[in-house]
């Protein structure tokens, strides 16, 4: 569990004919990457058809919102993409011939609907001014108005003539525009050359602004019906021309093209679908092409000679929302431990070292259990509520209280000495952990006997200076480290060169191991900061009166869960990245990059 896991290597004979089908069930469970063998004849099998998808590529921006309100069927056979994609351009364009003229209709009820909505919103806005709206109702045809919306930091230069009018508005600059009917022209050019929304009176409306509100309201109300009857029109013109059955296939095909291209090519009539996959078992895979009924054969084998296969993180279920930190750096390589399983342990320690607080850390726990059906990594904000809860009583802190549990520990406040060192001493278990796993490495690599040639005495030496400082261990102790060390780099490298670089070698990654250690002492700084900041804010609860107190609690306390959990977050972040992380990890592996699942199908009947 301390090593990423590699991919298989996967091969799938299948007809060319049923390529595009088989590929996307593939696709569809989101485990394999496509990587063809070197020096292999390559088929495109949709190649030809360029210019076809080109077409319905191009009916996509115009007619894809209205293809979305149908129901895409799966259809119970495979046919060759030739076949596919002649029904379905077939079937577009006699969908198209009766479609156009509603969409038009339907596209301008709309824009119909956004225009009285703004303008509505302008003569409410009018209404509570001075200007009387019943005589702008009533110019022309000498003089005429409109009104333009502006992005806010935009000055608009009119022709002279033009009076301007500022209507109220949020983040945007708005105006009623009022002159000679001549020069209006102008000024809607300037104003869209500004980017502004050009929003006209209809003639139809006519009054005071309150009647014109009603006659906008009613004029809106009828077009929304009218829009329900035309959408209604165009869903009973999808099922008639069968639709459904044949976009679902087209789609499938041009996902191909842009996300496949080609596969290498096994006879005149099947090919090779190769690659890798993260499903170890195979069963997926399995299951997939089961359900698509293609006539495919599926094998695992060894990857073709100079393959690189990418590299997973193979953990339980519950340790994954932790496998985030070390995918920050990419993905372990075959000689790098995947840390992950000793995260589960490490990160809640810190956050809740620094977080601890029962109630705190029970509203990032209910926040956890409520957001894990939405968010794969709420499984942290749950580990890291619960570490705070079970600090919150060494603590003894509740809601920002020490005075309503007794502390199992300490109060930090109390004894923030201790609670500087304590982190201090978990940093040296921490980083000596690291140059373990470091050592691991060497072992996959088989360079198990350089490590301990070296490591053991950097590690001794390490602890002889922690320990000599704090008083624990005679001097002599990190002098052993030492003598370990240069005698090991000499019996390495067989030559006193290698003693000069392997000690100043050794010189940086001591300066470097102890500045790494004097980090965590943020740790017990961030534990007196939230200590300091819950004594402030129950101090100003006891001195306020009795009805503003409980507010001050609450909001105090939401405050500093907020607050500090952003912070306490961000900083357990860097420890293990920046000071843990770089004793062993690079994340040199191949990450898996797999291919992006094909257009949705809603079964249908």
């Amino acid at each position: 569990m301390l090593r990423s896991a590699s991919t298989r290597w996967f091969e799938v004979l299948t007809p060319r004919s049923e390529s595009v089908h088989t590929v996307s069930a593939l696709a569809a469970t989101g485990a394999v990457e496509i990587e063809l063998r070197e020096q292999v004849p390559e088929d495109f099998p949709v190649q030809h058809l360029r210019d076809g998808l080109s077409r319905y590529q191009k009916y996509l921006p115009r007619y894809g919102r209205y293809w979305e309100r149908g129901v895409l069927r799966r259809l119970p056979f495979a046919e060759s993409p030739e076949v596919v994609l002649e029904r379905a351009l077939a079937r577009i364009e006699a969908w198209r011939r009766e479609a156009d003229p509603l969409i038009e209709t339907l596209q301008g009820c709309e824009e119909e609907m956004q225009r009285l909505k703004w303008l509505r919103r302008i003569i409410g806005r009018i209404a509570d001014g001075p200007l009387d709206f019943a005589m702008i109702a009533q110019s022309g045809p000498v003089v005429g108005t409109f009104c333009t919306v502006l992005p806010e930091d935009t000055d608009l230069s009119l022709p002279d003539g033009i009076i301007t009018r500022s209507v109220p508005w949020e983040d945007e600059r708005c105006y009623l525009i009022l002159g000679p009917a001549g020069c209006l022209d102008q000024a809607k050019r300037q104003a869209q050359l500004a980017k502004g929304r050009i929003i006209e009176r209809p003639d139809w409306l006519t009054g005071d602004a309150m009647d014109s509100v009603a006659r906008i309201e009613s004029r809106r109300h009828f077009l929304s019906v009218r829009a329900v009857h035309l959408n209604a029109e165009l869903d009973g013109l999808f099922e008639e021309y069968s639709l459904g059955d044949v976009l679902r296939e087209v789609a499938w095909l041009n996902w191909f093209a842009e996300q496949v291209g080609g596969l290498e090519l096994a006879s005149d009539h099947l090919v090779w679908v190769t690659g890798w996959t993260n499903d170890l078992s195979g069963d997926s895979l399995s299951r997939a092409l089961d359900r698509a009924g293609t006539r495919s054969l599926l094998r695992f084998g060894a990857a073709p000679g100079g393959k690189f296969p990418p590299r997973v993180l193979d953990n339980p279920r519950w340790l994954k929302p932790f496998e985030v930190f070390a995918g920050a750096l990419g993905v372990p390589g075959s000689d790098e431990a995947d840390p992950t399983p000793l995260l589960a342990v490490v990160t809640p320690l810190l956050f809740g070292y620094m977080f601890g607080d029962v109630g705190q850390g029970l509203m990032l726990l209910l926040l956890g259990l409520w957001l894990r059906s939405r968010f794969d990594q709420a499984g942290l904000l749950i580990a890291g509520g619960i570490a705070a809860m079970l600090f919150g009583l060494l603590f003894g802190s509740v809601f920002a209280r020490e005075d309503l549990i007794p502390a199992l520990w300490l109060h930090p406040m109390a004894e923030p000495v201790v609670v500087l060192a304590v982190p201090l001493g978990f940093a040296v278990a921490l980083l000596s952990l690291g140059q373990v796993l470091s050592g691991l490495g060497a072992l996959w690599r088989g360079e198990l006997h350089r490590w301990l040639a070296v490591a053991p005495g950097f590690l001794l030496l390490y602890w002889g200076v922690i320990g000599w400082l704090a008083g624990l261990s005679p001097r002599w102790v990190p002098l052993v480290g030492l003598v370990w060390c240069l005698a090991g780099s000499f019996l390495t490298h067989r030559r006193l060169a290698g003693v000069f670089v392997a000690l100043g070698h050794m010189v940086e990654s001591s300066v470097q191991i102890l500045v790494n250690t004097l980090s965590f002492a943020r740790v017990g700084a961030f534990a007196l900061a939230h200590a300091a900041l819950s004594l402030a804010i129950v101090t100003m609860a006891d001195a306020a009166p009795a009805w503003a107190s409980l507010l001050i609690l609450i909001l105090g306390n939401v405050l500093i869960t907020l607050l500090e959990g952003l912070v306490v977050s961000i900083q357990t972040t860097r420890l293990v990245l920046f000071e843990f992380f770089n004793r062993f990890l690079i994340g040199n592996g191949r990450v898996f990059m797999p291919l992006p699942v094909p257009p949705a199908t809603v079964v249908g009947g």
